[in-house]
């Protein structure tokens, strides 16, 4: 398993135990998914627990249930859609999204409580987050392809004293960190505090290595 399917398995782990965390951490995953539109929502996972997360999640935050497919050309790889409006228009309902505007936008009115705002960029970080194997470099990132999105969730970090850096990547919005103590921060802050020791560990072992080599 990679490391960043480890951090995925432990963020799973958390209880599904508020609606208000349930609701945030699923409009997370919305606004990161691979597609959110009036039309279809439709989110493509190789986690198994995040696809075992998904159904149990929306159903508590909204009430609703996906559909579930394989994805015949990616062996491994899961498809969860809505297409049905009914759901859907539960979703942009709860969520405070505008179908009709130019763009996405995070709705802060879900995301009052701390825990809220933890829950949601745990969301994003299922649906839309990958981190390098600490061994080999840092690296981990966010991406989204609403630029709006983007903007307002760097706002948000930044509120969470998270100092992410953002740069444009192929027509998406890219949130990223490439410092082991930055994504320490992140990882704890979302609920992934064993896979931030992980990070830690890893960044003693290389600076104890280089102590070594230079004596």
């Amino acid at each position: 398993m990679s490391f960043a399917a480890e951090v995925k398995t432990e963020l799973c782990r958390h209880k599904l135990s508020r609606k208000c965390c349930a609701q945030a951490e699923a409009c997370g995953v919305l606004l990161y998914c691979n597609r959110f539109s009036p039309l279809e929502v439709k989110i493509v996972t190789e986690s198994q627990a995040f696809a075992q997360r998904l159904n149990p999640l929306f159903h508590k935050a909204f009430g609703v249930t996906f559909d579930e497919k394989g994805d015949p050309q990616a062996p491994g790889k899961q498809i969860f859609t809505i297409t049905d409006p009914q759901k859907l228009e539960i979703l942009w309902d709860a969520c405070a999204f505008d179908p009709t505007g130019p763009a996405h936008h995070i709705n802060f009115g879900l995301l009052e409580e701390t825990h809220c705002r933890q829950s949601f960029l745990r969301g994003a970080f299922l649906a839309g987050g990958s981190v390098t194997d600490p061994q080999k470099g840092y690296h981990l990132e966010l991406s989204t392809s609403h630029q709006s999105v983007s903007r307002e969730m760097v706002a948000l970090m930044r509120d969470l004293d998270l100092e992410p850096k953002d740069a444009p990547r192929k027509g998406n919005a890219v949130i990223y960190f490439k410092q082991s103590d930055r994504i320490e921060d992140f990882l704890t802050t979302i609920g992934a505090p064993i896979s931030a020791m992980e990070v830690m560990n890893a960044k003693l072992e290389k600076d104890l290595r280089g102590s070594v080599n230079r004596r």
